[in-house]
């Protein structure tokens, strides 16, 4: 395959580091709207890993009247078996208009996915948003490294090109489904132990430890927390730094709408 067009003339090639591949030559990087334009690739939200499946997810920032994009994904093919590439629903390209983006995608290229689309209504979308979503088999572990975007294309309303140059790679750890507030380990426990809780989306995270008589004991998390999973370490001490008896002690999480107690047991 020497070129995959995507509706009126997008190609899909190599540019990594501002150097053009073969799958670019004889495209005329003209400048238009998205010079500032950048793909993040991360792990997919709220996903919980499945055994042997990994689900990535291409996304753009500070597009501008952007009307067609086209990339390349290269992978570590020794680690991942490539299953499919397919628009996300409700992806930025599509947005506000009556009529999908015509998207194309090839993995004619060992280790390598070529993507692309192309507005076909005549309209063109500018912001942030996700744009792909690529399906891998593995059993590893995913690592920064394993995945690059090698270049790509974006064009603008009126035919502008620009190279995309702005690469940011975003967490690759797998994203929880819902919240949760796990059993303290080890539990009964001294002199400490370790709370596990997950979030499936960024938000204010209280934990707070009660005694049984409700009387609270020590605010263990009181802040802004990104989405993935968690853990907090209780070293058996009050608000005030002083050891507190042998006994049960209750612990709460709340955050947003969300709210669940354990129980865990201190014993001197």
């Amino acid at each position: 395959m020497k070129r995959l067009i995507v509706a009126a003339g997008l190609g899909l090639g190599l540019i990594g580091s501002a150097i053009a591949g073969p799958l670019t030559q004889g495209i005329e990087f003209t400048g238009g709207e998205n010079s500032l334009a950048s793909l993040v690739l991360q792990r997919t939200q709220n996903i919980v890993a499945e055994d042997g499946v990994l689900k990535l997810q291409i996304a753009i920032n500070h597009a501008q009247k952007l009307k067609g994009y086209g990339f390349v994904l290269q992978y570590d093919q020794s680690k991942y078996e490539f299953v499919e590439a397919r628009q996300v629903n409700q992806n930025l390209l599509d947005a506000n208009s009556g009529q999908p983006a015509l998207f194309l995608a090839s993995n004619k290229t060992p280790g390598q996915v070529a993507v692309g689309a192309m507005k076909v209504d005549g309209q063109a979308v500018s912001g942030d948003g996700a744009l792909v979503e690529f399906t891998f088999k593995t059993t590893r572990t995913p690592l920064a490294s394993d995945f690059q975007i090698l270049d790509g294309v974006m064009v603008d309303l009126a035919g502008g090109i620009d190279a995309i140059t702005h690469i940011e790679m975003g967490s690759l750890e797998p994203m929880p489904a819902d919240y949760a507030l796990e059993q303290n380990v080890p539990n009964p426990f001294n002199p400490s132990t370790t709370i596990d809780y997950r979030l499936p989306e960024a938000g204010d995270v209280q934990i707070v430890i009660y005694n049984l008589l409700g009387q609270e004991v020590r605010t263990l998390v009181q802040e802004t927390m990104d989405a993935g999973f968690h853990s907090v370490v209780w070293d058996g001490t009050d608000a005030f730094g002083k050891q507190v008896a042998s006994g049960i002690y209750i612990y709460r999480m709340s955050v947003g709408d969300f709210s669940h107690v354990q129980r865990m047991m201190l014993l001197k």
